[in-house]
């Protein structure tokens, strides 16, 4: 399964160089400009999950202390920030990164090649200090200084990954500045998430699933997991100005055939059963328009989520399967009848 942590937690929950950051990029997004630093030959393009953390200080909705007291929003704050999301406040006093206080994450590729870029304004000193203090040795990653806590996609059990900091191997390789923070298990994909390659922002199916999406504070941006008649799926939570907004999730569908458009019209509807419901119980409408993008039409839904409902119900929908049942021909319009009661 793909760099989901914190994403795949809130899911159940609910349901019961290193280049600066922090600003806009082509197409007006974070999430087109955190592109910009991605190899678009690297594993950012199987999957990439994106979030904005700056915006939820913003809000209020955190402090970089933490968490503060509204709860609704709370799904979405992690986006894009894997494990590192997950454990954040293990993580401040032994490696002097504040999760908290960062401005974009964004948690790339499929196991075992992953990573992980953080911007924002970081003590880098301070970080490299942390991680020598943790046994880091220093070691040269794609062209530029870095620190490395354990060899390559190796797992230390008993290390101080595990036993101190709530990790596996997500700081095995990191390069660090002031401004971005690149980790993950190996070097290779680490490499990847430096600037130095083609950027995934280049792509012209990456690029206009992520025009689709417009200016969201979370995102997920992925191919599927089987071949079939799409190419990219896009699905993220529209920025809202404030904690009172309705959430409104959007979902974009890159066609590989023509046929996509009319199966996602047809059957991403508030009458679709979602996890054995109506996606109506959860969502108020389902809008439906089509983006063009350079030489790309991308297929769109807006979802306006119900007050009582998950916020990034659109999240959901990709992680479990059930968006590729609404949106491609070829594949079965409910994934739940393919599991038969056994007798």
């Amino acid at each position: 399964m793909r760099s989901l942590g914190w994403t795949l937690a809130v899911a159940g929950l609910v349901l019961a160089g290193c280049g600066s950051g922090g600003t806009t990029g082509q197409g007006g997004t974070g999430l087109r400009q955190m592109m910009t630093h991605l190899d678009a030959d690297g594993p950012a393009a199987g999957y990439l999950e994106y979030g904005d953390m700056a915006h939820w200080r913003k809000l209020g909705v955190v402090t970089e202390n933490g968490p503060g007291q509204d709860r609704r929003w709370m799904a979405a704050i992690g986006a894009g920030f894997g494990d590192l999301g997950v454990n954040a406040s293990r993580l401040a006093e032994p490696t002097g990164l504040n999760v908290f206080a960062t401005d974009q994450g964004a948690v790339f590729g499929i196991p075992p090649k992953t990573g992980i870029r953080v911007e924002g304004r970081l003590d880098s000193s301070a970080i490299r200090a942390k991680l020598t203090a943790l046994g880091a040795k220093p070691r040269e990653i794609g062209g530029q200084e870095g620190v490395s806590l354990a060899e390559d996609n190796m797992i230390d059990m008993k290390g101080p990954q595990t036993a101190q900091l709530g990790l596996i191997n997500q700081l095995n390789q990191v390069v660090v500045t002031d401004s971005a923070l690149v980790a993950g298990p190996a070097a290779a994909p680490v490499a990847s998430a430096l600037g130095a390659g083609s950027s995934l922002a280049d792509s012209p199916d990456h690029a206009a699933v992520a025009d689709c999406l417009g200016d969201v504070v979370a995102a997920i941006v992925m191919a599927p997991r089987q071949p079939g008649g799409v190419t990219l799926y896009g699905v993220g939570l529209r920025r809202p100005a404030g904690t009172a907004d309705k959430a409104v999730d959007v979902v974009c569908v890159l066609p590989r055939v023509a046929e996509v458009g009319k199966t996602f019209t047809e059957r991403f509807t508030t009458a679709a059963k979602v996890g054995g419901k109506p996606l109506g119980d959860l969502v108020e409408t389902v809008t439906h328009d089509d983006v063009r993008s350079g030489e790309r039409t991308v297929h769109r839904a807006l979802l306006t989520v119900k007050p009582d409902g998950p916020v990034m119900v659109a999240n959901q929908l990709l992680v479990r399967d059930e968006l590729a049942s609404l949106a491609d021909p070829a594949a079965p319009a409910n994934p739940l009848d393919l599991v038969k009661p056994t007798s």
